[in-house]
């Protein structure tokens, strides 16, 4: 606040009779101190949490071996898995998953087969759509209509019995 009282027409402060200003000069402003103790030095911390190097070793050394036996138990299931034994579902021949001999589950009959592959289905019954592409279910050459010209060619497309009956099928797939 100001000391100084101004008359409407006056120029000049009446008690100390200085001219007219709005802040008076025995007025100082006040600037803001800063709360922090050291403005001018910056302090660096290593890490948040700061360890010691020995509690740092030890932890890298347990999370190191932890992850070799889950690597180790993996393995071991993978490779139990792959040499299980499964028949063709046509020839009655043994595989075992490891060799990869085994190219489709029939979806029919659920069997699986290496030989006697009639294709991916064709019609809209067994086919979705599935990431932008189209999926089929396989068929073997039992569950298929051994007639259609379709079925017979060797080009891994099929036509099943449910979807030889659908109306909507093309009648290019149903040529004998």
């Amino acid at each position: 606040m100001s000391c100084c009282v101004f008359t409407k027409n006056s120029k000049e402060c009446k008690n100390c009779k200085k001219p007219y200003t709005k802040i008076h000069p025995t007025e100082t402003l006040v600037k803001p101190k800063s709360i922090l103790k050291n403005k001018n030095k910056r302090v660096k911390r290593n890490s948040i949490y700061p360890q010691e190097n020995y509690l740092r070793k030890s932890i890298i050394e347990n999370n190191k071996e932890s992850l070799e036996k889950e690597h180790k138990r993996r393995n071991e299931f993978t490779k139990k898995f792959l040499a299980e034994i499964i028949h063709c579902g046509a020839c009655k021949e043994k595989f075992s998953l490891g060799d990869h001999a085994l190219q489709i589950n029939c979806g029919s009959c659920n069997q699986f087969f290496h030989c006697s592959v009639a294709g991916a289905c064709v019609g809209p019954n067994c086919s979705v759509i599935l990431d932008g592409k189209k999926e089929s279910l396989k068929y073997c050459m039992g569950c298929v209509n051994p007639y259609l010209k379709i079925n017979v060619m060797n080009n891994g497309l099929c036509l099943c019995k449910i979807c030889e009956f659908d109306p909507y099928i093309d009648k290019e797939y149903l040529k004998v």
